[in-house]
């Protein structure tokens, strides 16, 4: 079995192909379906952002011959040729998929560098692949293994704290069109939690008027409610478009909402007054060819990127931190999953030693049946200890082997102490109950009954 991470993201795409690879949430569990469709797919969480969509897989067999189907299943899927954005794709394999998630969730590979936002979306996509049925033991102990490292990246560094956002750029933006705020207005389109965030900025910084619309009337009540403002309903943005300065667009529209022949009387009542767009959706909600018309200033999510890179640049003491602990908690999960592998093997070498006492105690007891019950619980005491003495030094032997080489023994020794012990049938066996028993990252357990990896 292996860890695939196949995905795109702003590093690696621009948003024309980001947002035909985009999938709302309602839309993940029929993605999950299709993706466990795959031959070799035995686990999937899927992550899709405004930035980022990234396929997490636990793969039966060589991963390079997986990442076709894989491709093929997103083409499928989205209705969008191959050839459009293959080329745009990362692949990762194993302790490099583990690296890649760790530094997600901590904000890491963010558009904002240390943004907490992410923390929550990595949490939602685990929880929908759980409901789901798609993410087993695998894909659920690297998932919460991410959310405890960006816990502790938010804790144990500076990296969350006075982050410059999206919000911030978008102020700086506004101020370099916009000679006064305190005279502009907002309007929201959407019930995004990112556009809120921004209009908290521009009000922050003198923006009074704020005008909320979105397809559900009540969330859009609620969010003018917190920001100040007014709600109005969806149908009558247009007309909203002529009286505001400020547009945030964020709405989970599959097309733009926002066109140039809607724009074109709007702009003739506005007789040359200037109209900031700030399309923070993906799919975009703004029609690329209105930046084109006069006294338009639009703005998309990659637009933003470079403002925002400039100002987190002076960030990178506490990023380098931040990276140490993504290293060590790396080396943690992998450990876990290195003796994950030699379980079932440790395991069923236990029983058989066990079932050995327990049958030759069972024959001397006939044998010696004159003997008190004092004299009985000696010998049992006596003869645990001797198994636990023959099999402890092979099982600190595979465990080190695997733990030292990365699974990747000179000798496959943990082959070798199946053949040897006529254990191979019991530890499959074994292995398959493990694997659908353990639903969160176990703990090495060190007692000195039972060296093994226990829930």
């Amino acid at each position: 079995m292996h860890l695939v991470l196949t995905g795109l993201s702003h590093h690696s795409a621009p948003i024309e192909v980001r947002e035909r690879l985009s999938l709302a949430e309602h839309q993940l569990p029929q993605a999950l379906e299709a993706l466990r469709a795959c031959r070799a797919v035995r686990e999937a969480v899927i992550l899709s952002t405004c930035n980022r969509m990234e396929l997490y897989t636990v793969l039966e067999g060589d991963p390079a011959q997986s990442k076709s189907e894989l491709c093929r299943a997103l083409s499928k899927f989205h209705h969008v040729p191959e050839s459009e954005f293959v080329s745009h794709l990362y692949f990762h394999t194993d302790a490099d998929c583990v690296r890649h998630l760790l530094r997600v969730s901590s904000g890491l590979d963010s558009l904002v560098l240390g943004e907490a936002q992410i923390l929550g979306q990595v949490r939602g996509a685990l929880r929908v692949s759980q409901q789901s049925e798609a993410a087993g033991s695998l894909l659920n102990g690297l998932f919460q293994q991410a959310l405890t490292t960006g816990k502790r990246i938010q804790s144990e560094t500076g990296l969350g704290r006075g982050a410059f956002s999206v919000g911030h750029a978008a102020v700086d933006l506004a101020r370099s069109i916009f000679d006064d705020l305190s005279r502009a207005s907002v309007l929201i389109l959407g019930a995004g939690k990112m556009s809120e965030l921004t209009a908290k900025h521009l009000r922050q910084s003198g923006v009074e008027f704020v005008m909320v619309a979105n397809r559900t009337y009540e969330k859009a009540a609620l969010i003018a409610e917190r920001l100040g403002g007014q709600a109005i309903q969806y149908e009558t943005f247009p007309d909203a478009l002529s009286r505001c300065d400020i547009v945030i667009a964020s709405t989970a529209s599959p097309h733009p909402i926002v066109r140039r022949e809607m724009l074109l009387p709007i702009l003739r009542k506005r007789r040359g007054k200037p109209l900031f767009l700030i399309d923070i959706a993906v799919p975009r909600d703004i029609a690329p060819d209105v930046g084109t018309l006069e006294n338009v200033f639009l703005f998309n999510i990659d637009d933003l990127q470079s403002v925002v890179e400039e100002q987190s640049r002076s960030r990178k003491t506490e990023a380098q931190l931040a990276e140490s602990i993504v290293t060590e908690d790396t080396e943690r999960f992998l450990n876990w999953l290195r003796t994950r592998e030699a379980t079932p093997v440790i395991e069923a070498m236990q029983t058989r030693f066990e079932q050995i006492r327990q049958d030759d105690l069972s024959i001397l007891r006939q044998k010696l049946a004159h003997l008190s019950e004092k004299e009985w619980q000696a010998i049992e005491a006596a003869t645990r200890a001797m198994m636990k003495k023959a099999v402890r030094e092979p099982i600190l032997r595979l465990k080190r082997e695997h733990e030292n080489q990365n699974g990747q023994a000179q000798y496959d020794l943990l082959s070798a102490i199946q053949e040897l012990f006529a254990l191979t049938s019991d530890a499959s066996e074994t292995q398959a109950n493990t694997s659908a028993s353990e639903t969160t990252q176990p703990e090495i357990s060190q007692t000195a009954d039972r060296e093994v990896v226990t829930p």
